[in-house]
């Protein structure tokens, strides 16, 4: 008896252990890379050895959560869920063999009579569940139970690797997702057409149902639609919430994403289109401001996974950054709108300012030449002698009436500086700068100065308006001589630097402060003497001299420290007389 036993115990085990064989080659036959398509991968293999009508398949989140891979598959139903938290919990077996006498069938209906629970874990870490249900009762032997324990751990490799390839896969389809929005979003600095692709990508990537972006109003506080992608415009009309006050109220109050996987047993929400029955809302958060929220929606109830929340809430902060952008570029272009306009206006005020200056300068000229001549007659002797009073007053008239036409002269000559040139010839600088010393020298020698000239023999050529370029070194040697002490130096220089011609006015007058030196080329600007007296002048010369100069694609600078004298440069362009044959453009 002993051996018979013996003998029958040892069949049954090879059995057991050729069971375990086929089912391995069936497993490994049967893996795919789909988990999806798994669990009726595996129950075909799994049907090679045992007898069930249904396997389902439950994967446990890192938070212990169990999920069905198909929730919807074969009209599955919830109710197992107690019975597999239990294995989760216990990481343990459960065979239950009669559901209508067992504690843990609620009041859920279940389409089985018994069921057999096994734990899937890969190394220590529990992956998964696997489900099988009869409509039998006592449908799973101790033997069906061991079997599947003895192969669970290749039932969760097969699990895991799909589960690894779904995740990658994902997470390729997110970056990819999310770059493809970055690229659509940069398109465009428009902030119209930044929203519309916003919402437009994000329902395409997600297939919802509607996406919307909401943007909140910082004076009143209010949530307004700013664009959508399937809702009906009378619901994005009647959309305006304020903050705390609905879900996208509380999403940019409380600056957390917040989901609603069924509206109809979410208390208290606010209806806006009735036909959503699952939204997801996240923040849009700029520089941790909020400035409005993101949401998708769906007809459906548990549209939305924690995939989807990550992905909005990523897209989300591109979504802001691009918005921001879009605002900026919009602000710039009202300022750049404002300012051309204002430039229009300061360009026509410019234009009258320059008649009226022009104008009047004219209408001064008359009467104060026959001023002039009038009092140059009475002092002539016209018509009689003059007291020696009456000689004084004359004089006093005369130098004032001069001062006042020099100043005239020096506002037609300024608004003449500014003209566009219609003269250019060819200019030879030095002769320029030799006839204004030869015409100063005798101002100079009457202020006890001397004028040293440091002119090349050759030729400089600039192109130009001779005139205007007299008027230039004119000015700068008046001004030397004006602020120059008795019996001091001043030096002309001209010399070639590369291709432009540079002149030099030196004087070891009373200098310029750095702070003024900048200022001194502006209409009416005057130095002060250090002691506290004002030079002669209307404080035109210089800022003659840089029209004429800048006109002529040239450039003037000073170079000045107080007490140690001035040096005025001039630069420009120099002319080269095109060679015999030579084109030019």
């Amino acid at each position: 008896m002993a051996m018979r036993s013996f003998l029958r115990d040892s069949v049954q085990e090879t059995r057991l252990y050729g069971r375990v064989l086929t089912l391995l080659d069936a497993i490994t036959t049967a893996a795919t890379l789909s988990l999806q398509e798994l669990p009726a991968s595996l129950a075909r293999a799994l049907r090679r050895e045992l007898t069930f009508d249904q396997l389902q398949l439950w994967l446990i989140d890192e938070d212990k959560t169990p999920r069905l891979v198909n929730p919807h598959a074969s009209g599955s139903s919830q109710a197992c869920l107690e019975m597999v938290k239990w294995v989760v919990a216990q990481s343990s077996p459960l065979n239950v063999e009669d559901l209508s006498q067992s504690q843990y069938l609620t009041t859920t209906p279940y389409h089985a009579l018994s069921v057999l629970l096994i734990p899937l874990q890969s190394g220590t870490r529990l992956i998964g569940v696997l489900e099988l249900s009869s409509t039998r009762r006592h449908a799973f032997s101790s033997d069906d139970e061991y079997l599947l324990l003895t192969v669970a751990r290749a039932l969760a490799t097969v699990v895991e690797n799909a589960r690894l390839h779904q995740e990658t896969t994902r997470r390729l389809g997110e970056m990819t997702a999310l770059y493809n929005l970055a690229q659509r979003m940069t398109s465009s600095l428009e902030l119209q057409d930044v929203l519309k692709t916003i919402v437009v990508s994000l329902k395409e990537t997600l297939g919802c149902r509607g996406c919307s972006i909401a943007l909140l109003d910082p004076t009143c506080q209010v949530l307004e639609i700013a664009m959508a992608a399937g809702l009906d415009p009378k619901w994005e009309r009647r959309f305006k919430l304020r903050l705390g006050e609905g879900i996208a109220g509380r999403v940019a109050l409380e600056g957390t994403p917040i989901y609603v996987p069924d509206t109809l047993a979410w208390k208290g929400f606010i209806f806006f289109d009735p036909s959503v029955r699952s939204l997801l809302t996240v923040p849009l958060v700029l520089k941790q401001n909020i400035i409005g929220t993101l949401s998708i929606d769906s007809d459906r109830p548990d549209a939305f996974t924690k995939e989807d929340e990550r992905l909005l809430t990523i897209a989300a902060t591109q979504a802001a950054a691009a918005i921001e952008n879009a605002r900026l570029y919009s602000g710039l272009e009202q300022q750049v709108r404002n300012l051309a306009e204002a430039y229009a206006e300061l360009k026509k005020a410019n234009n009258l300012r320059d008649e009226f200056v022009q104008n009047v300068s004219h209408e001064l000229r008359i009467p104060l030449t026959f001023v002039r001549s009038y009092v140059e007659l009475l002092l002539e002797g016209y018509p009689g002698p003059l007291t020696a009073e009456q000689r004084k007053y004359l004089e006093i008239i005369a130098d004032k009436t001069g001062a006042m036409a020099r100043l005239v002269n020096e506002i037609v000559e300024l608004q003449q500086a500014g003209l566009p040139l219609i003269k250019r010839t060819a200019v030879s600088l030095s002769e320029v700068m030799r006839r204004a010393v030869e015409g100063c020298a005798a101002a100079a020698a009457r202020a006890g100065l001397t004028i040293v000239e440091q002119l090349p023999s050759e030729k400089l050529l600039v192109l130009g308006d001779e005139h205007r370029l007299t008027q230039v070194f004119d000015n700068l040697l008046g001004n030397a001589i004006k602020f120059s002490p008795n019996g001091g130096k001043i030096v002309v220089r001209l010399e070639k630097q590369r291709s432009v011609v540079r002149a030099s006015v030196s004087d070891e007058g009373i200098g310029i402060p750095k702070e003024e030196q900048e200022r001194i080329f502006d209409r009416f600007y005057r130095v002060d003497r250090p002691d506290g007296r004002r030079f002669s002048g209307a404080g035109l010369g210089l800022a003659i001299v840089k029209s004429i100069v800048e006109a002529h694609g040239g450039e003037v600078w000073v170079e000045s420290e107080p007490g140690k004298g001035s040096t005025f440069y001039v630069s420009m362009p120099e002319y080269r007389p095109p060679r015999p044959g030579e084109i030019t453009g």
